[in-house]
């Protein structure tokens, strides 16, 4: 039996046609949504290591510019589909043992048995979910993604434990003064942010004044439900062409004679680049077929989406250096860190001549938003959570 639609990533895009959010935001969410079916299921041998198809995608753009709408169809396929997903707000605790309920024990299409503790991470509101400036769960996330056999920790109640075959997928937004303020002082160009792609837009897509779904895209999110089915059937271990290995090494070589970014912070970005390009052509081929084939179209097609997405990629940490507020408000961030509270008329009095009033709501909207703080309305107050 034959995929209903020729591509996945297309058909999602068409099905999402009516919709505000930018192509490139529909786009990543399809391609973040095949992977969460894929899992750990699906692997590419590559020489002495293996490759597996979750990917860090992280939607950034002003409030305004729809990446929570981008996020939705996506997560309703697979609640649909019963794929487990981590809760929006977490502590490590929590989403460590949220890793080990996934954890199941299936059978491959070699006939073996293959255990997997595989998780997608989706959070419409990322800096909620990575808390400020959390170094743990940033290690935690870096380690996952790179799939290691054997994760080990240690729990207060029952010493060290070990989780077997990790496998962590995510989809995240947030805006550009959110990352630099969530983002401990040395973790932009290194670490999380050389595992992620981040997605930029400056603005939403376009204007939608009654988002309804044509008989025809009705069709098609039926079509996308069921392909979205055989893909999660896939198992076992991609290979690839000759055409495609040899376009793979004429880009390689291209890459390493040719300066890709001259925004210094994307340096380690780059050295993992060519793991991104080899994740996303998996997924581009899970799009397209039941066979566990890496053709060169696969590659190609990957190639043109990473470059569309790398061209406005500098723009999130530009846009994170040049945002006149973001010192204020890391400034409050620390008064809050030191103090756990402080009255609203206070705060306004003590940055007289570096906000206006409207700036520092503004601020501390943000913040709660964050889940950094909260405001004690019978007190006039804000207070510091998470302490």
């Amino acid at each position: 039996m034959s995929r209903q639609i020729a591509d996945w990533l297309d058909g999602f895009l068409e099905y999402t046609d009516n919709t505000e959010p930018p192509y490139l935001f529909r786009l990543w969410t399809a391609i973040s949504t095949i992977a969460a079916v894929m899992q750990r299921k699906c692997r590419l041998e590559w020489g002495m290591e293996t490759f597996y198809p979750n990917m860090y995608v992280v939607l950034v753009g002003p409030p305004a510019a729809r990446k929570g709408t981008a996020i939705k169809p996506g997560t309703a396929f697979l609640d649909q589909l019963g794929i487990q997903l981590a809760a929006d707000e977490t502590s490590r605790q929590k989403l460590v043992a949220t890793l080990i309920d996934a954890a199941v024990t299936e059978q491959t299409e070699e006939g073996d048995l293959e255990f997997h503790a595989s998780l997608t991470i989706i959070s419409s509101e990322l800096t909620v979910f990575l808390g400020y400036q959390n170094n743990e769960l940033l290690t935690i996330l870096c380690k996952w993604f790179d799939c290691e056999n054997r994760f080990i920790y240690d729990t207060h109640s029952r010493g060290r434990e070990e989780v077997a075959n990790v496998w962590v997928n995510l989809l995240g937004a947030t805006t550009p003064m959110l990352l630099q303020t969530s983002m401990p002082e040395g973790a932009v160009g290194s670490g999380f942010t050389s595992r992620t792609i981040f997605v930029y837009e400056p603005d939403k897509g376009k204007v939608v004044i009654i988002p309804i779904l044509s008989e025809e895209q009705e069709i098609i999110k039926e079509a996308l439900l069921a392909d979205l089915g055989r893909i999660r059937a896939i198992t076992g271990r991609y290979v690839f062409t000759e055409k495609f290995l040899l376009t793979y090494q004429d880009w390689r070589v291209e890459q390493e004679a040719k300066q890709v970014f001259s925004e210094p912070r994307l340096e380690f970005y780059i050295q993992r680049r060519p793991l991104h390009l080899l994740k996303l052509s998996m997924i581009i081929a899970a799009a397209r077929r039941d066979e566990r084939v890496l053709e060169e179209d696969d590659l190609l097609k990957a190639m043109k989406i990473l470059n569309q997405t790398e061209e406005k990629m500098p723009q999130v940490f530009q846009g994170v250096g040049g945002n006149p507020l973001a010192p204020i408000q890391l400034r409050i961030m620390r008064l809050l860190d030191a103090r756990g509270s402080i009255k609203a008329s206070e705060l306004t009095e003590m940055f007289f001549n570096d906000a206006s009033k409207q700036q520092l709501a503004e601020i501390i909207a943000t913040l709660e938003t964050m889940n950094f703080c909260r405001i004690d309305h019978t007190n006039r107050a804000i207070v510091r959570t998470r302490k």
